[in-house]
């Protein structure tokens, strides 16, 4: 019982410690994440308690014990001996008992040590003092044995503990996978607003250039990507729509630039809002210039961060390469050792 009060103990403590403030979750997962962990933890530490409260404790038969013979089935138990007191070591009670042939007994015989046999001879009084009882609804365990006094003792069982401690286990398991899903998900983001970047500060200088100003500009391409209807979401283009919404809804445009910035959360997309904020600001002539340089670094980040993708696809692809090769040259050589030999 005790594993289930430290599974409780440990869930209620989480759960307090989240709720001070004490446990960032975010550090891990979301709250998701550890509703589900909590979820599955406590559901399978009640089960567990459940079949826990089911098995009972240690059941001790000091005046002998009847068990029914259940003709639908087979009862296997294991249970502990004690002799005057003294434990003298577990046997497996089976009803009914099985059946060995002579050979296999003698055999048997041959390879059992002390204890063994000792047990072998309690089997063997067991059986001759069930058939002195001739009952064929119930077998008996005896409280005396030549002269010595008999203590049955039926270990509790530990199902329930296992299961819950299982469960527990499955539930951190769980926790673990969503925290890496979540790193990779950021991951997939970080890497989609870089690869995104270019391209579209290079349409916003190209449109200032054209004339038109910075507002215009950023609701151009918002209304660009809107109109092609991509099938895949793009964090970046996202935001410049939640940007746009917010302008429209009466947010002013500097405040709307610079929640921009921050729900990209990367420092490009930060100097780029800086960029619009300080262009409504001071009215800045060199906007388009500065645009620009800005779209020739990020051309030249995005080479070096497809250069890097292209080597780690490189090194992912070995191991299926090396795979078949060996495809390969089983087929060349097993022909060829199988016509030598021949």
């Amino acid at each position: 019982m005790w594993v289930h009060i430290v599974i409780f103990t440990a869930a209620f403590g989480l759960v307090l410690f989240s709720k001070a403030g004490w446990i960032h979750w975010g550090l891990l997962a979301d709250k998701k994440g550890v509703r589900l962990f909590l979820t599955v933890a406590v559901g399978c530490n009640l089960l567990g308690m459940l079949l826990t409260w089911k098995g009972g404790e240690n059941a001790s038969y000091s005046c002998g014990l009847r068990i029914p013979r259940d003709a639908a089935g087979i009862y296997e138990q294991e249970y502990t001996i004690s002799v005057d007191g003294e434990r003298r070591g577990t046997m497996n009670i089976q009803i009914p008992q099985k059946e060995s042939g002579q050979d296999d007994q003698e055999q048997y015989l041959e390879k059992e040590n002390p204890q063994d046999l000792k047990k072998r001879e309690f089997q063997e009084m067991l059986e001759k003092y069930n058939q002195e009882k001739q009952d064929p609804d119930y077998y008996y365990l005896p409280s005396q044995w030549k002269g010595h006094r008999l203590e049955w003792e039926r270990p509790k069982e530990h199902t329930g503990e296992l299961l819950a401690s299982l469960g527990f286990f499955a539930a951190f398991l769980l926790l673990l996978k969503e925290t890496k899903e979540k790193q990779e998900k950021e991951l997939r983001r970080s890497e989609q607003l870089l690869m995104d970047y270019p391209g579209i500060i290079m349409k916003f200088a190209l449109l200032i250039q054209a004339g038109m100003t910075a507002r215009k500009a950023f609701q151009k391409i918002t209304a660009d990507y809107r109109r092609r209807g991509n099938k895949v979401s793009h964090f970046a283009y996202e935001a410049m729509a939640a940007a746009c919404n917010e302008m429209d809804s009466g947010v002013a445009e500097i405040e709307a630039y610079r929640r921009f910035g921050e729900r990209c959360s990367q420092m490009k997309y930060r100097t780029f809002s800086t960029l619009l904020i300080q262009n409504l600001q001071k009215g800045s002539r060199r906007l388009a210039e500065l645009l620009e340089k800005e779209a020739l670094e990020a051309w030249d980040e995005r080479k070096r961060k497809a250069r890097v993708l292209g080597e780690a696809a490189a090194t992912k692809l070995l191991v299926p390469m090396i795979m078949m090769l060996a495809v390969v040259m089983a087929v060349i050589m097993i022909p060829a050792f199988l016509s030598f030999y021949g």
